[in-house]
């Protein structure tokens, strides 16, 4: 029943009460007045001065009750007569008898209907007001979260109200959506981030436990994405994982790999875990192939060129595979299994896929186990450095010393540096660890040099890490300087490919470095990628020949040939050459032959303390040294 309806009713049922107590009393008062109560009210009036009443509304009024009327008053008729009535004016009726018969009963009746109506529209008051200061918030509410409601007229204040809240509603669910996207997306990818996919990993995890599936997890990491991003600036790499998002995104639609978050439609099997890490869960397989099969089809797709303006990239991806439960039993656990092979994917080569095995566990432990102790080794300052000289092979006259870090473990004994230095490189511990060398390496050299040995260098290996992340020139400099060592008596040797692919501000620093007589060297040449072309672009003096063509040339003549060439190339380029792992005297007198100008390796001298090559160099050559600014380091006879 609507208001207006309700406001009818109460109006008509009121006037109804009203009418019922008017005929009650009218009835009650003729009935006393014909008891003679109220006899002095009684007159006669001929029959030709009133007329009857026939109007239907008055018959109404009055019911069955005679009724006549004269010009100015209604008349009850008590009695009739052939030519006169004995009448009672109506009015009288009620001012004397039911207002004074009923007055109790009339109140009650006002008061039945007053009251209610007084506390109806006091509580529409307070409603009105409570409305009022609801639409006033709703309103503030509105304002604050820049909505506009829908054009139109609204009925009242509650359908405003209504109308209000329910835009309201609709956009705390947006903020809600988008609220839940800020936390569980990752931003620049549009993929769900590392937090969001262990906690559906989680659930799936504890499906699979419950039904008795296998599952597996694919840990992607990109091949070469660094080097991209170093050459053409974050904007660019930022451009390719994006292109790697979508590419992973198809791979998991075509094979049937997708599911939908119901709360925010993110893709929930997908996930960028960070940098360039991308993984792909894969529920309910029966044995490894169907994880190998999308391994494959990831492979093909990022391998694919990327296309960004006018330039062609070309990167590769890396692939780990865990499975549950044979790998591991939870999230974590499981994304770090797969991690580890993704790991020995890398060692093996990259561009493929390895699945996780135990074995593969034991390495990533010694891997951990060993940075834990390179961290301690170089806050303890546990590192020594050995010396190796490079001599000339007219007169075995001492070139340069190469320094070489050694790490004695009190535990293991010696760890090999093929062993820690690689894990020292990928921590970054190799620029803490590197400025040790070169502080030790030139403090060495520079008592050396105040000893007489000053035609003699110091060499020190530089890394790929160090020369992306030090200011080389400032580095050198300040270390020389701190050390009292003159700049010419430095060598510093980086491997091929570090060197090929320095960019210009690191050739910029060697350049500079060169101009204040600092040697630059190529080491391990003709391992790496190098381009003959821009070799005498580089600032480069000195080519170090790596040991397998030496191992190589005594028994095949193709290395021979090689070898022949690079010291002609040398020569070409007025570049000093240096053959490395010289071992045996065939050896030896082939490079002589061949015109190379310096050999190291054990047949000339094993890497020896500083305290032996002071007994054994300087001690027994001090009158040499004294006349030339050099030692004599002879070949060995066994």
């Amino acid at each position: 029943m609507t208001k207006i309806s309700k406001l009818i009713f109460t109006f008509f049922s009121f006037f109804l009460m009203l009418y019922v107590l008017l005929v009650i009393s009218f009835n009650q008062g003729l009935q006393a007045i014909h008891s003679n109560n109220f006899h002095h009210k009684i007159i006669d009036v001929n029959n030709s001065d009133v007329v009857n009443v026939n109007a239907s509304w008055e018959k109404f009024l009055f019911l069955e009750n005679d009724i006549v009327k004269s010009e100015q008053y209604y008349f009850a008729v008590l009695n009739r007569a052939e030519s006169s009535l004995s009448v009672i004016k109506i009015k009288d009726v009620f001012s004397e008898m039911i207002m004074f018969s009923n007055i109790p009963l009339l109140l009650m009746v006002l008061l039945a209907y007053a009251i209610p109506f007084y506390i109806r529209s006091k509580s529409q008051k307070k409603n009105s007001a409570s409305l009022d200061f609801i639409r006033s918030e709703t309103d503030k509410l509105l304002a604050n979260f820049n909505i506009d409601l829908p054009q139109g007229k609204q009925a009242n204040t509650l359908s405003q109200i209504s109308i209000a809240l329910n835009e309201l509603n609709k956009h705390v669910k947006e903020h809600n959506i988008q609220t839940q996207l800020s936390i569980y997306q990752d931003k620049l990818t549009g993929l769900i981030d590392r937090h969001a996919y262990l906690e559906h990993l989680e659930s799936q995890l504890q499906k699979a436990e419950q039904t008795g599936c296998k599952q597996a997890l694919l840990f992607i990491d990109l091949d070469g994405f660094k080097q991209v991003n170093d050459s053409f600036g974050h904007s660019f790499g930022d451009e390719i994982l994006i292109q790697v998002a979508e590419r992973l995104t198809t791979v998991v639609r075509n094979n049937g790999l997708s599911k939908l978050s119901e709360s925010f439609a993110l893709e929930l099997n997908l996930s960028r875990l960070g940098g360039d890490e991308f993984s792909i869960f894969i529920d309910n397989i029966e044995d490894n192939l169907r994880a190998v099969e999308v391994s494959k089809n990831v492979l093909q797709e990022i391998e694919r060129d990327f296309v960004l303006g006018n330039k062609v990239i070309k990167i590769g991806a890396s692939i780990g595979i865990a499975t549950y439960p044979d790998s591991a039993s939870n999230p974590n656990a499981l994304l770090q299994m797969a991690d580890v092979a993704m790991y020995r994917a890398k060692t093996d080569g990259r561009g493929i896929f390895r699945v996780y095995s135990p074995e593969m566990g034991s390495k990533i432990r010694r891997y951990h186990y060993l940075l834990e102790e390179i961290r301690l080794a170089i806050a303890s300052q546990n590192f020594t450095l050995s010396f190796q000289p490079i001599v000339n092979v007219d007169d075995c006259s001492i070139d340069y010393f190469e320094s070489l870090v050694r790490w004695n473990h009190p535990v293991e004994g010696p760890i090999s540096p093929a062993e820690f230095i690689p894990i020292a490189e990928d921590s970054n511990l190799i620029i803490e660890l590197g400025n040790w060398i070169l502080f030790e390496a030139c403090r060495q050299m520079s008592a050396w040099h105040n000893a007489g040995m000053n035609k003699v260098r110091m060499s020190v290996n530089i890394s790929g890490v160090q020369l992306k992340y030090l200011p080389i020139y400032d580095w050198v400099m300040d270390t020389l300087t701190k050390t009292g060592l003159p700049p010419s008596a430095l060598l510093l040797e980086i491997t091929e490919s570090c060197l090929f692919h320095a960019s210009e501000k690191i050739i910029q620093d060697l350049e500079n470095l060169r101009k204040e007589g600092v040697l630059i060297a190529i080491d391990d040449f003709g391992t790496g990628f190098s381009s003959l072309s821009t070799l005498a672009n580089l600032p480069v003096d000195v080519i170090k020949i790596d040991k397998l063509f030496i191992d190589q040339a005594t028994i095949n003549p193709k290395y021979e040939k090689i070898l022949n060439s690079i010291s002609g190339l040398g020569k070409t380029l007025n570049l000093k050459v240096v053959a490395e792992g010289v071992e045996v005297a065939s050896q030896f007198e082939l490079i002589k032959n061949l015109g190379i100008h310096c050999v190291q390796g054990y047949l000339i001298s094993r890497p020896e303390s500083s305290y032996d090559v002071g007994n054994k160099v300087i001690k027994n050559n001090l009158n040499h040294i004294a006349l030339t600014g050099t030692g004599v380091c002879s070949p060995s006879k066994s």
